[in-house]
């Protein structure tokens, strides 16, 4: 069975949390200073003539490791030195809005997209911030980003809409439920597959979703591009 790729534990940095206890940051490099939200260590590398922009080994930005971290200031601060908002980076050619989405951060999917940063732009495996949130089961940041305009219907590059996406990844109540609420287009087919979101939600055991698409009006009868009755099937 060809199953959509995930984002999962794949391209993307992981965050880190706040030290607890007492360290000398004065050696620390900017990288990690930035991960770990040391502002003053941070200001000081940069008025020391480092480059915001420079990407690191990984290809990653700061303001991509500041924003995964959800360190605000560190953001406001890159970008005042020229920091790239939209710059690509790390192994999925993501932004750094990609990255907080990805984490849950809606403080700071507001802060950069206050600054411009561009939520319908896709990663390396073709999602844009919307199917990102929704793939991860971050509802608020789904919410917001129909709210600045985002299509609910958007098609990712493999054809796969934010609702059928939240079918196949979340087991849970929302996002499926806020989609539905904003009129989505409960039975149209993936691009490749002519899969439904119910179709990905029978494929993904997701009884929670399944039973809010059918009572969405969800046709059971459903064929995908191998005229299966996959829906019919297991129902």
């Amino acid at each position: 069975e060809i199953k959509p790729q995930s984002h999962y534990n794949h391209g993307y940095g992981e965050p880190l949390g706040r030290k607890t206890h007492i360290d000398d940051y004065s050696t620390w490099d900017i990288v990690k200073a930035t991960q770990y939200g040391i502002y003053e260590r941070c200001r000081e590398l940069v008025e020391a003539g480092y480059d915001v922009r420079q990407p690191d080994k990984e290809n990653v930005t700061l303001l991509h490791w500041a924003a995964i971290n959800n360190r605000i200031d560190l953001v406001k601060y890159y970008i005042s030195k020229g920091a790239i908002v939209d710059q690509l980076g790390g192994d999925l050619n993501s932004t750094p809005l990609h990255w907080a989405t990805r984490q849950g951060h809606l403080s700071m999917v507001v802060q950069l997209m206050k600054y411009g940063a561009d939520p319908s732009l896709i990663d390396g495996e073709g999602c844009s911030c919307i199917h990102l949130a929704a793939q991860f089961g971050h509802t608020s940041i789904v919410a917001y980003l129909i709210a600045k305009g985002q299509d609910v219907d958007m098609m990712d590059q493999n054809g796969m809409t934010p609702l059928m996406w939240a079918a196949y990844r979340t087991h849970s109540v929302d996002p499926t439920r806020l989609l539905l609420t904003f009129n989505v287009s409960v039975n149209l087919g993936d691009k490749y597959h002519k899969n439904t979101a119910l179709h990905w939600a029978v494929l993904a055991g997701n009884t929670t979703v399944i039973s809010l698409l059918l009572e969405a009006g969800a046709n059971v009868d459903a064929q995908n591009i191998k005229a299966i009755l996959r829906c019919h099937m297991a129902l």
